[in-house]
């Protein structure tokens, strides 16, 4: 398989996954592609070192990095896969998820959360003083400053609450892939 059919195949199996993941994905296949290019494969040997592209996708959305991946293809006979977890692994996981990571979780779910709601606030006590001002007061200039500047602080909280949110999503995914990852192939 060329390297054009490997990655067109590979790009649709990724359809599911987010533009930035599947962007950095490709550029590093395309890496890939290069650098075996340069030691002097042909990119058919390429795309055999990287396997089945529907495989190679379903690795990425399980949260595998390239070089484990890589490994994992080119060492099939060197070191048997564990059919099931060993009880080492089983504590591990569990160890790790009860008392670290549920714990962490909550934190900063509740540390999102509260940002989102202040944010709420903030706009409401923003749009409540500048009616007033503008119904009751006559523009009052201390008090429709004081409105804008609410109103500006709940724009600026608002985008670090969508950054806090994206980084929690994209955090909770990755712990998930990396947990996957250990429970499948042992510590």
């Amino acid at each position: 398989m060329t390297k054009k059919e490997y990655i067109d195949k590979l790009t649709k199996e990724l359809g599911s996954m987010s533009y930035n993941d599947v962007k950095d994905i490709l550029s590093d296949i395309e890496d890939h592609f290069d650098e075996s290019i340069e030691a002097g494969k042909t990119e058919e040997e390429a795309a055999s070192m990287l396997g089945d592209p529907v495989q190679l996708a379903s690795d990425y959305k399980e949260g595998m990095t390239l070089p484990v991946i890589i490994k994992k293809n080119t060492s099939s006979g060197s070191k048997p896969k564990a059919k099931e977890p060993t009880s080492a692994t089983v504590m591990f996981v569990l160890l790790i998820t009860i008392f670290i990571a549920i714990p962490s979780w909550v934190v900063l779910f509740g540390i999102v959360l509260s940002m989102v709601l202040i944010e709420l606030a903030c706009v409401a006590g923003a749009v409540a003083l500048l009616c007033t001002c503008w119904f009751y007061g006559g523009f009052m200039v201390s008090g429709l400053l004081a409105g804008l500047t609410l109103l500006f602080f709940s724009v600026f909280g608002f985008a670090v609450s969508y950054f806090a949110v994206n980084y929690f999503v994209k955090g909770t995914k990755w712990y998930i892939g990396f947990m996957k990852n250990v429970w499948h192939n042992g510590i």
